[in-house]
């Protein structure tokens, strides 16, 4: 059987997709591993069919399988792989780097196809349905970015990350090509001391690695490394560091030197690196870490059982934080449950957005403020209606949703990428219910005001990372499968209260499920009558 392949169609296709920023939902790179699985299967089916009718096999081809193969077949068999963002920085640039490498030298312009590679070309076409949007270099850019977020949040320690350890949880390690590409990245977002730790860590490696590249040596090193000196306004540092190199024959390194040593100015000559404003530690940052709470704080908070209007239902409920109060029940949302959300969820992901406070625009979720997927969920008969009228009963809050004037928002389903997190926010608009109705409201929520509640169900457990953290108020609450997290966003006044700013903190290695229920203040009236003191 032969078939003339049509190498356009995939250039189009490639450019069509490249939009797909796949980074943003761990449980989209998982079907991804799952699928190259697929590839590789493929793959090793025509090269074997190339052996057996004695056919010549290229060198690149043979170690493009080498390459793959191993860490291919993990990927496939490992349904944790994407869970950890090392592995999911492996998994984004094999696609990305790799396997367009292996089209390449099988699939041409007009080629005639036996049928292993007609199999390998229709298995090519099934993946790429399958995962919707082919990954692209800005997936790829995206994923090192979210390792140099995650340094500068949780301080993990790059020797082991690079080794193929991160948190005790072992993955692939990284090859010097891929650290320095980390650390290029590090430089143009001006992470200048981050790309220094890199740059040392990279040093300390490579003597160990077996990795051949002929632009990656100790002298290429220490180029990057003086230069992110010299970037941070330490020229005579930049210049200390290629004087011990200026002996090697490479006049490129002497014009480097020459201009770092004439650009030394000792009035202005900085003494530390210069880290940029968001680089290091915040208060937000460290909640994301640890809880802050004093001792004294923490002898305050207690756990207790609450009552609802059924006699025989009550509620395992923590105080998170007292004043205003954050509350978080526990055992609220059962695993078929919880599986219902996550699976009818992921039929419908769009990445996240943010809405813009000064014009009101809805926009996407900027890769610094926002990094998830999201998908609304409206009540109706089942599990979702069911979850809905429980939430009510938890709270003492109207919950009924209707085709106008709903109590309630739909349910937003979220998932977090590599990575993934939500800068401090409030959820409410400062739209209030005797205000002019909230023009980016859906018909069901057109006059129902603003966002009174907040009900955030954890729909999965997190090894490490993703806590909901209230930077102004010193609260942490982890991420903790099947309970639910609660708390006011208006005051008893109906002014927004800004103490209940909060952030969902980066996710360092699983794949994070919420579920969000927003109450609004329409229908409240009786529930929680206005007061004119906050």
């Amino acid at each position: 059987m032969i078939f003339l392949w049509n190498f356009s169609f995939v250039c189009g296709l490639l450019f069509h997709i490249l939009q797909g920023e796949i980074f943003t939902s761990v449980y989209k790179l998982s079907i991804l591993a799952n699928e190259e699985g697929k590839l590789l299967r493929a793959f090793k089916k025509y090269i074997g069919a190339q052996i057996r009718d004695q056919r010549s096999i290229s060198l690149e081809l043979q170690r493009l399988l080498n390459d793959l193969e191993s860490a291919v077949t993990d990927s496939s068999q490992n349904q944790r792989y994407a869970e950890n963002p090392i592995n999911s920085f492996h998994l984004l640039g094999r696609f990305v780097y790799k396997w367009p490498v292996v089209y390449s030298n099988i699939l041409c312009t007009e080629c005639r196809l036996d049928d292993a590679a007609l199999y390998l070309n229709t298995t090519y076409q099934i993946v790429n349905t399958n995962i919707v949007h082919w990954p692209g270099e800005y997936d790829v850019k995206a994923s090192a970015q979210a390792l140099l977020r995650l340094r500068t949040f949780y301080y993990f320690n790059i020797d082991k990350a690079i080794n193929g350890v991160l948190f005790d949880d072992h993955c692939q390690p990284l090859n010097p090509s891929q650290v320095l590409k980390i650390i290029r990245i590090a430089i143009d977002n001006n992470l200048l001391n981050e790309a220094r730790l890199w740059c040392e860590a990279l040093l300390r490696r490579l003597p160990f690695t077996s990795y051949q590249d002929e632009n990656i040596n100790e002298l290429a090193i220490h180029r990057f490394l003086a230069a992110i000196y010299n970037q941070a306004g330490m020229h005579k540092k930049a210049a200390e560091i290629l004087l011990q190199l200026t002996q090697s024959g490479h006049s490129e390194v002497d014009q480097e030197y020459e201009f770092y040593k004439n650009s030394i100015n000792e009035t202005d000559e900085k003494q530390n690196i210069a880290l940029t404003k968001e680089e290091y530690d915040n208060h937000y940052k460290q909640l994301c870490r640890e809880n802050r709470k004093s001792p004294q704080e923490y002898s305050k908070l207690y756990c207790f059982s609450s009552v609802t209007s059924i006699p025989y239902y009550n509620a395992k409920v923590e105080i998170a934080n007292l004043q205003p109060k954050i509350l978080l029940f526990h055992d609220v949302i059962s695993e078929t449950e919880a599986a219902f959300l996550r699976q009818e969820g992921s039929k419908k992901f769009v990445r996240s957005s943010v809405i813009s406070e000064s014009s009101d625009r809805i926009i996407p979720g900027a890769d610094t403020v926002r990094i998830s997927q999201t998908a609304w969920l409206y009540d109706g008969p089942g599990i979702v209606e069911k979850t809905t009228h429980r939430v009510g009963l938890l709270t003492g809050l109207a919950t009924k949703s209707s085709p106008r004037f709903s109590n309630t928002e739909a349910y937003q389903i979220v998932n977090y990428g590599i990575g993934g997190m939500y800068h401090p926010h409030h959820d409410a608009f400062e739209k209030p219910l005797w205000g002019p109705p909230n023009k980016n409201d859906p018909l069901e929520l057109i006059g129902t005001g603003d966002r009174i509640a907040t009900w955030m169900f954890y729909l999965n457990d997190v090894k490490v990372g993703g806590a909901t953290v209230f930077p102004s108020i010193n609260a942490r609450v982890p991420v903790k499968k099947g309970s639910a997290a609660f708390w006011y966003n208006l005051l008893p006044s109906g002014e927004n209260d800004q103490r209940v700013l909060h952030a969902g903190c980066p996710v360092v290695i699983g794949s994070k499920w919420i579920g969000n229920k927003w109450i609004r203040e329409g229908g409240q009236m009786l529930q929680r009558p206005c007061d004119l003191n906050p």
